[in-house]
């Protein structure tokens, strides 16, 4: 089963029964929500169950066996701070601040369930982030007290002032200004360790220095009152949750000039003379820390010259020398005040403007892929078009850090549109977009015109032999032959009833194929929930399988879980019917309900394919492994084999066969393929002839 890597929310649910809770993860299953989910029915079930996990979010419904009032006495029992989602059965609430007053997070009528979901999962985000909070803060602690201790023992004379007065020095520092250790000269203030000709100069590099980095050299008062040359570095930082300024102090050694000069032209790049890589990111970072901590927001606008290696071929390194000065040069003399121009890489430059202002940043933009799309520079000939692509990132407030600044930057090329981490993943459809009736229609006319291609991922014993197969998935294919995967249309076509007709078409690709490469393949086809209600698909798959001389019993129907919360009456007729075609069933997204083992009473599949969520650290966590293991005992002794799903990873192969897994299926073993061609171990019997005596 195909998916996106998703953080697994740990639902607690506290209702009558167990069917309310399964409707509930189901309807989060079809938001793509990634779940581990328990039901308390009584008191002591639920306190037992605040020991055994970490939960990120409670739900509480109002006609459930436990009253609110006893939910919130035993969350303070526990001394837990799990948010609690209250669901009522009224149609609403004329005041719900008693109840937020009590500590609950949201109230939700019953009836709204969308609303119910989303409040779901923002109070589950909510709470991971605040305990990603207090691990970065345990983290921070024991960094600082490292730091610390690094600290004092350092040989670099080092102190950290704010607003002139010494928060910390070491005993390197005391001693260079002649004091006997940190204790004696921490408490004077440092205006008073220099030269009085110093002190003011000095005054405003404090004030500059806690803008962006500073150096100077100046003349210091040691504790005889002798004078002597130094020089001071002031760095604007952290310490111990205080802004201050981190001071650097050496003796000063040759020309001091020259050490400047030395120093400044390390930090450019040789080619264009502006700022080369390491320089311009420690820029960055100072202009992420200006926007953090004083409020102070900017720019960064990345400018990549598209098919470099291309253009360097066609024009020589001198003329792409003088081209990459053009350009630097026009960046530099770009409108501002403030502007930074680095060299971020061969092709890559980057700006750093001082604004925030969108509007102006986007007017910028313009200017640059119109100049740098034009002629722009002599060096480029006639023949000849500059290429470039812009992107830009704002730097405010809730800028993270460089890196990520960066790419969203590179990201947002000639777009318009900010780029996020879900950009990344495979898009799923708001079924409320504005697009959604465009993509319905484009939907219809691929089903006609067969616009569909098919994918085969293996699912391989873990402990050998020939029961193996092959999971069929399935891509649409849009106007120009590009591949659509299914998270982008396949949730929108069972929302309108076109999920059967889907299941037709993967059905009648598989059975037209000619890829099929032994009698011993089974191909497990995914069944949609619209399927499962139709009372015509299994009478024409049977004609199918008799048209194709297909044998069924290499044919496997997957039924998901989350589909049989709201359809089980149907679910089990469904099955029921294709076991008298003698075709196979496997439930997938095993072990997400509450109680998953309530289904097996009336259906006995095959196989299960468990829920991702439930192979899941199974490599760190020893309970998560205790769990699987239980799991999967539990279904041997009722005769059900059990695959792993989305293994990406080796390690974790030892571990699913010594928990007991049947099989397994994942980028680990091959990755999707249009064709059936991994090299199944198989089986052979072979027989040594005895040595002639």
């Amino acid at each position: 089963m195909e998916s996106a890597k998703l953080a697994i929310t740990h639902l607690l649910v506290v209702a009558d029964e167990h069917q309310t809770a399964n409707l509930l993860i189901s309807s989060l299953r079809q938001e793509h929500v990634s779940l581990r989910a328990a039901n308390a029915l009584s008191e002591a079930e639920l306190s037992l169950l605040l020991t055994q996990d970490q939960w990120d979010v409670l739900v509480c419904y109002d006609n459930g066996r436990i009253a609110l009032e006893s939910v919130i006495a035993l969350l303070g029992k526990h001394e837990q701070d799990i948010p609690l989602v209250f669901v009522t059965t009224t149609s609403a609430i004329t005041d719900p601040l008693p109840l937020f007053r009590l500590g609950v997070h949201d109230v939700v009528p019953l009836a709204q369930s969308r609303y119910l979901v989303l409040s779901v999962q923002r109070a589950a985000r909510h709470y991971q982030l605040l305990r990603q909070l207090r691990r970065l803060e345990m983290s921070q602690h024991e960094l600082e007290q490292r730091y610390d201790t690094l600290l004092t023992t350092s040989t670099t004379p080092l102190s950290y002032i704010q607003d002139g007065v010494h928060l910390y020095c070491n005993d390197e520092y005391a001693r260079f200004f002649g004091y006997e250790n940190a204790a004696a000269v921490r408490i004077k203030p440092f205006l008073n360790l220099l030269a009085v000709a110093e002190r003011e100069p000095v005054k405003s590099a404090l004030r500059q220095a806690a803008l962006a980095e500073q150096s100077l050299t100046v003349r210091i008062l040691r504790a005889d009152q002798s004078e002597q040359t130094a020089e001071l570095h002031l760095v604007p930082v952290d310490y111990h949750g205080k802004q201050c300024l981190q001071l650097r102090v050496a003796q000063t050694a040759g020309n001091p000039a020259y050490t400047e000069a030395v120093a400044r032209l390390s930090n450019q790049d040789l080619v264009t003379r502006v700022a080369n890589h390491e320089h311009f990111i420690a820029m960055l970072d100072g202009a992420i820390r200006k926007a953090v901590q004083l409020g102070m927001f900017s720019t960064l606008i990345v400018i990549e010259l598209a098919d470099f290696d291309d253009l360097k071929a066609a024009i020589g390194i001198s003329n792409t020398n003088f081209l990459l000065n053009d350009i630097a040069q026009f960046l530099q003399a770009l409108p501002g005040e403030g502007n930074q121009v680095g060299r971020l890489a061969d092709a890559e430059f980057g700006l750093l403007m001082a604004t925030g202002n969108p509007d102006e940043t986007l007017q910028l933009v313009s200017l640059i892929k119109e100049r740098c799309n034009s002629y722009l520079s002599a060096a480029m000939p006639n023949s000849l078009t500059l290429h470039c692509e812009v992107g830009m990132a704002l730097i405010n407030g809730h800028a993270p850090n460089s890196d990520t600044i960066l790419l969203r930057a590179r990201h947002w090329l000639n777009t318009g549109t900010n780029y996020t981490e879900n950009s990344m993943q495979q898009e799923v459809l708001d079924v409320t977009a504005p697009n959604a009736r465009e993509m319905l229609d484009y939907l219809a006319e691929a089903l006609r015109e067969k616009r569909f291609t098919l994918y085969y991922q293996p699912i391989v014993p873990i402990k050998g032999g020939s029961n193996h197969g092959y999971e069929v998935l399935i891509r649409m294919l849009d106007k120009e032959d590009n591949e659509i995967r299914p998270g982008a249309f396949l949730p929108l076509a069972v929302l309108n009833g076109m999920g059967e007709a889907i299941d037709r078409m993967v059905a009648s690709l598989v059975l037209d194929s000619r890829a099929i490469t032994s009698n011993s393949d089974s191909l497990i086809v995914n069944i949609t929930s619209n399927t499962l209600t139709s009372h015509t698909f299994l009478s024409w798959l049977g004609e199918q399988l008799v048209n194709y001389r297909f044998p069924a019993h290499r044919l496997v129907l997957d039924l998901s879980e989350i589909d049989f919360h709201g359809n089980d009456g149907s679910a089990l007729a469904f099955s029921r019917d294709a076991g008298k075609l003698g075709l196979r069933t496997a439930i997938s997204h095993f072990g997400t309900a509450v109680e998953p083992f309530a289904i097996l009473d009336n259906l006995q599949p095959d196989f299960v394919i468990l829920d991702e969520s439930v192979v899941r650290d199974i490599v760190y966590s020893t309970h998560q492994k205790a769990n699987l293991q239980t799991l999967i005992e539990s279904l041997h002794k009722r005769g059900i084999k059990v695959a792993a799903p989305q293994v990406e990873d080796m390690d974790v192969l030892p571990i699913l066969w010594s928990v007991g897994a049947d099989f397994v299926q994942g980028y680990c073993l091959q990755a999707p393929a249009k064709d059936m061609n991994y090299a199944f171990m198989q089986e052979e019997e072979i027989t040594l002839s005895a040595a002639q005596q």
